[in-house]
């Protein structure tokens, strides 16, 4: 009986029936299919590679969930022509552009593609080049800015312009920090995984082993400047921008990784500088600043 019910399961066409009479296994044509679909499903990927400026797609971020991401930019990750060896700087649509980051084809759904490319997005624009006296209206001013001060089209230039951060991270004292914003470093810097800054006096490099050596030349423990102020292990320094001109302006370079809207003089001179230091036995390190103009 139990042999005849068998062998009539798989005319009947169960899925059920047939595994029991292959002992349990699945169909045979079972995995030809899974292979079928995959093959679909990575011929449907392949037709969205390399992604457009534009595309909106749910992203893996690091906290291991997916979110909504929109391309800002694109880049080839190595030399190769394959269409998947790409990095796509995404900007997250439900946070602050400050959590923008390129990111790796992997944390990428692609199943999620969305093309909503913008049509004014194309090549003159992700190739905008900017006239020497646009550069400077948008390096050149110290005084923070917010948007209501920029008209339409100077919000529009400035966001091109800055869309794409140029420092992912920054080595400050003991600390490491993720940047959050575009800032207008000699163009040899650009492009940088990280920079490493010396504390005190603020000069940048491009390698930990070029800071090793300059720590131990530099004989700075404190901020250029007089010290005006002190309380317990907290100290606030007044340094003189015509005097420390270079301080000043790597300052600047600084401050403006993780402020959107500030632009920057190179022009230092017409500025003091208060910053904020907390003290041990190994120097004031800086926690924080602000700037007015001399009187």
């Amino acid at each position: 009986m139990g042999s005849m019910e068998l062998s009539t399961a798989p005319e009947n066409g169960t899925a059920a029936a047939a595994a029991a009479c292959n002992g349990g296994a699945a169909p045979a044509n079972g995995g030809v299919e899974r292979r079928l679909r995959s093959s679909a499903a990575s011929a449907s990927w392949a037709a969205h590679l390399p992604l457009e400026v534009g595309t909106r797609v749910m992203c893996r971020w690091r906290d291991q969930k997916p979110h909504p991401v929109k391309v800002i930019e694109r880049r080839k990750s190595a030399a190769s022509s394959s269409p998947a060896d790409y990095e796509y700087y995404v900007h997250y649509t439900e946070f602050n552009r400050r959590l923008d980051e390129w990111v790796k084809l992997e944390q990428l759904d692609l199943d999620t593609v969305e093309a909503d490319v913008d049509e004014k997005v194309d090549d003159k624009a992700t190739s905008l080049k900017m006239t020497r006296h646009q550069k400077r209206k948008i390096d050149e001013t110290h005084v923070e800015q917010g948007h209501e001060e920029l008209d339409a089209a100077s919000l529009r230039e400035h966001e091109e312009f800055t869309k794409v951060k140029n420092i992912a991270k920054i080595e400050l004292g003991k600390y490491e920090i993720d940047t959050w914003y575009f800032s207008p470093f000699p163009p040899e810097y650009n492009d940088s995984a990280k920079l490493f800054f010396c504390e005190f006096c603020l000069n940048f490099m491009k390698r930990k082993e070029q800071l090793q050596r300059h720590m131990k030349k530099c004989d700075l423990k404190h901020p250029p400047g007089d010290e005006i102020y002190r309380c317990g292990t907290l100290s606030m320094f007044e340094v003189d921008g015509k005097k420390n001109k270079v301080y000043g302006q790597n300052l600047c370079y600084l401050a403006k990784l993780f402020l959107d809207h500030k632009t920057l003089y190179y022009d230092v001179d017409l500025f003091l500088f208060y910053i904020l230091c907390e003290c041990d036995d190994r120097g004031c390190h800086m926690v924080g600043y602000f700037s007015k103009e001399a009187l």
